[in-house]
């Protein structure tokens, strides 16, 4: 017998695109968080004060109260998966290796992506509204506060690009076996 070294070539080796998978999970859930708190601070930061002293902010509008809604749900979603994302960053397998636990994660990437597509929908259709207004009043000032509506619509834009990476990749765990 030789002291040539046996290969199995019946076992495929780790291809590279799997092994960059737990990066792009983890990197994918850190923009979206990222660009979520972004949106959020901006959103709640962002008012106009007349020249009578009233103020003019987020919460004046319904559109902008659930895009506030949606900006909150989203990171706090994210953020309870980023342990799970660093996990399987560092072991090379998921922490939760079941498949009532990816579908779990799947449904909620997906109610997650439509809340943030809905809170984005409704932040930028206020505001395309809005700035058609001629208000009598100070109309500059709630041009200047429309105008500041775009910033955390344009963060939550991004995010929700994020989220749908990450939803494509639930996607893609769930069809991975269990073992």
């Amino acid at each position: 017998m030789s002291n040539n070294p046996q290969y199995n070539f019946d076992v495929k080796p780790p291809s590279s695109s799997s092994s960059k998978l737990p990066l792009i999970t983890l990197g994918a859930r850190v923009v979206t968080i990222a660009t979520l708190l972004v949106s959020w601070g901006v959103l709640q930061t962002s008012e106009v004060t007349f020249h009578n002293g009233a103020r003019l902010t987020y919460d004046y509008y319904r559109s902008y109260s659930y895009t506030l809604f949606a900006v909150i749900a989203g990171a706090v979603y994210n953020m309870l998966h980023i342990p799970f994302a660093i996990y399987f960053l560092i072991r090379k397998k998921p922490m939760i290796n079941h498949k009532a636990f990816r579908l779990i994660e799947l449904y909620g990437d997906k109610i997650i992506f439509g809340i943030l597509a809905t809170g984005g929908g409704a932040a930028l259709g206020a505001t395309m509204d809005l700035k058609k207004i001629v208000y009598n009043d100070d109309n500059s000032k709630h041009q200047d506060f429309l105008n500041l509506m775009y910033i955390p619509t344009a963060f939550l834009w991004a995010g929700l690009v994020a989220s749908g990476i990450s939803s494509v990749l639930s996607s893609l765990s769930l069809h991975k076996t269990t073992q």
